[in-house]
């Protein structure tokens, strides 16, 4: 990490990271989130040293900040937290913090008198689709993965399963960018005709969802086409966990203007209430690779996915 001089510069280099922090630190209640923010980024980044004893700060802040904000600034500071005994608090995914029960449903969707999907309103008050997590009793999902085309966060960067054509690492995937995924998908595609995907792109990657047969959160075989698809590792352990697969279908606060208000109008003809015209979109629609059919119980799915990410507004801002 390059070295950081004061805290202005910093919240000048990282706006979207300072906005981020402070709308998560408005989530815990805290009056002057401001303040507070600025105050642990001092203590644990700018005034910070790897050679000293940091474990007062870091018992300090471990017990005010989220998962969230703690993952945030885990890989910012020069403290070697990992040395730490309690380092697994702030690398590791701990389950409450993702847990389903907790989000308030919105709508849920349903076909031929069962229901596919719920749409939920997440922690930062985005609204998010869960393939049946807990409804129709069937293990099999629609399947939706999000792919990052970055350098990957997390350190179990995992190498593409064998079975897979394309001879990639994650790492390598996230480098040469969006081609790269992109004929993974259409290797997946020759090797099983019977697949087929929908391709978005997204903020910082693409999202795909087949189309064409269900898939099982839990099950193996579904975690090694994940892994030809080069998914985080992450998102793949909270698929098990929840049992599900999940898509964001609302901009990020904190990658939106401040001055915008989130609105939303009754749509008479997909029967949900979904965002009104505004500046932003969450994902485009791209490409259909392979199999272009959707099963007939998926289709209220897409429909409400489309709708809500605005994919066809290509001259939308992605957030």
């Amino acid at each position: 990490m390059a070295e950081i001089l004061n805290l202005q510069q910093f919240i000048q280099e990282r706006p979207l990271l300072y906005r981020k922090l402070c709308f998560w630190a408005n989530q815990r209640g805290v009056q002057d989130a401001g303040t507070q923010v600025r105050e642990y980024i001092s203590e644990l980044i700018i005034e910070a040293k790897a050679d000293t004893n940091n474990t007062e700060r870091l018992v300090k802040w471990t017990k005010v900040l989220s998962l969230q904000e703690r993952n945030a600034l885990v890989h910012l500071s020069p403290i070697l937290i990992g040395d730490y005994p309690f380092a697994s608090q702030w690398y590791e995914l701990q389950k409450g913090e993702y847990s389903l029960t907790a989000e308030p449903i919105v709508h849920e969707i349903s076909f031929d008198g069962k229901q596919q999907a719920i749409i939920t309103r997440n922690r930062y008050r985005c609204l998010v689709l869960n393939c049946d997590p807990c409804g129709n009793g069937e293990a099999a999902r629609m399947m939706i993965v999000d792919v990052d085309i970055r350098s990957p966060q997390h350190e179990d960067i995992q190498d593409c399963a064998k079975s897979c054509q394309v001879p990639l690492t994650q790492r390598q995937a996230c480098r040469n960018g969006s081609a790269s995924l992109r004929a993974a998908v259409e290797s997946l595609a020759e090797q099983f005709p019977k697949l087929g995907f929908r391709v978005y792109r997204t903020r910082n990657g693409l999202r795909l969802i087949c189309t064409t047969q269900p898939f099982d959160p839990l099950d193996a075989a579904t975690h090694r086409l994940m892994a030809n698809l080069y998914v985080d590792p992450l998102y793949a352990r909270l698929c098990k966990f929840q049992s599900t697969f999940r898509a964001r279908l609302t901009p990020k606060p904190w990658r939106v203007d401040e001055e915008y208000e989130e609105r939303f109008i009754y749509d008479r003809i997909t029967g949900l209430v979904i965002p009104e015209s505004s500046p932003y979109a969450v994902c485009h629609l791209i490409e259909l690779i392979g199999d272009s059919k959707i099963l007939p119980e998926f289709e209220p799915l897409i429909q409400a996915h489309d709708s809500y990410c605005r994919v066809s507004r290509l001259g939308l801002e992605l957030a």
